[in-house]
């Protein structure tokens, strides 16, 4: 959680920073494009991992990954409506929405409307890492997206710094989508633990057996 806000709002805090309130209100308005279906994912997170921690447990692969498949076709389809509204008239929607103050850019829009889809994937992925018990390697993909954006975004490689966190979301949500996808093309093989004769492990182990062969 630590990571993916400091991916939404470090960049505003570092355009404030360095360019102004006026390009951070910005960064703000734009990055509200992704701010605001993450909100919405909530609702559909709360129902994933219970749903893909029992198809987990119970070894059902096949269903598990259908599971993903139709969350990530559902998230790619509203991000590409998003994205091609944010194309046609997403300036003028955009100073409807927070006022005239702004001049957006297309390409902005349409960028963040590409990254929202993209991170919203990564959050499906990492809904499927934590069903699977992969907790530690998932926040190690989060916490390392989350320096490599705020590096990214101090330093000047791009002149414009509402163009670089702009790129920068972009890229952070590939980075991690990227990453999380790695991870669960690899999940966990559970390891065998070896048992001492004579220990306590071994007598819950035939206490268990003996139970379910009753």
């Amino acid at each position: 959680m630590l990571s993916e806000q400091t991916i939404f709002n470090a960049g505003n805090l570092l355009v404030n920073a360095t360019t102004g309130a006026a390009a951070a209100g910005y960064v703000f308005n734009v990055l509200m494009i992704a701010r605001a279906p993450l909100q919405l994912f909530q609702a559909v997170q709360t129902s994933l991992l219970p749903h893909l921690t029992t198809l987990g447990s119970r070894g059902e692969e096949d269903d598990f990954r259908a599971s993903i498949r139709v969350t990530v076709m559902a998230i790619a389809g509203f991000a590409g409506l998003v994205a091609l509204a944010m194309l046609v008239a997403g300036p003028e929607l955009m100073q409807i929405a927070f006022g005239k103050k702004h001049t957006y850019q297309r390409a902005d829009l349409v960028a963040v409307a590409v990254g929202m889809g993209v991170y919203l994937s990564a959050a499906t992925l990492n809904q499927a890492a934590l069903a699977r018990g992969q907790v530690r390697r998932a926040s190690f993909c989060f916490v390392g997206c989350a320096i490599a954006f705020v590096v990214w975004v101090v330093v000047p490689i791009i002149p414009s710094d509402v163009t670089r966190v702009v790129v920068g979301y972009l890229g952070a949500a590939v980075l991690l989508c990227s990453l999380l996808y790695w991870l669960y093309r690899q999940p966990l093989v559970p390891k065998e633990v070896p048992v001492k004769p004579g220990s306590t492990e071994e007598m819950e182990l035939q206490l268990a057996a003996g139970d379910e062969a009753g």
